[in-house]
């Protein structure tokens, strides 16, 4: 049979065990949480990695697009030009044409003119 002295002890022993237990409890807990804390901050360098990596391929892609952007409204603007520039020269053929067949018609005109007049004198 036990002694109160063999039950006594054996409280002193849980209550050490138990000690022990919350101790060891304890630096699993406090291990874990250093480790979630590192997991945690590791994976937060790693996104912030990854965002800087993405925000500077969208930078890239933007500023890309911006001188594409720029670059075909200067062909743009380069093709209206010289569509004006050939649209100038045509206008002045025409109207260079135009006075020549005025000058033409002018000449003919003075020479049907002359001829009737001559023809009036030698009937005259």
């Amino acid at each position: 049979m036990k002694t109160y002295g063999d039950f006594f002890e054996n409280i002193e022993q849980r209550r050490v065990a138990l000690a022990q237990r919350k101790k060891d409890q304890m630096a699993r807990l406090k291990q874990k949480t250093a480790q979630d804390a590192s997991d945690t901050d590791q994976l937060v360098a790693s996104n912030k990695e990854r965002i800087a990596a993405n925000q500077a391929e969208a930078d890239r892609k933007k500023q890309e697009a911006i001188e594409k952007r720029r670059a075909a409204q200067a062909a743009r603007e380069e093709a209206k030009a010289e569509r004006e520039k050939e649209q100038a020269m045509k206008d002045e053929i025409r109207q260079d044409l135009a006075n020549e067949r005025e000058d033409r018609r002018k000449d003919i005109e003075k020479k049907r003119m002359e001829k009737e007049r001559a023809q009036a004198e030698k009937d005259g």
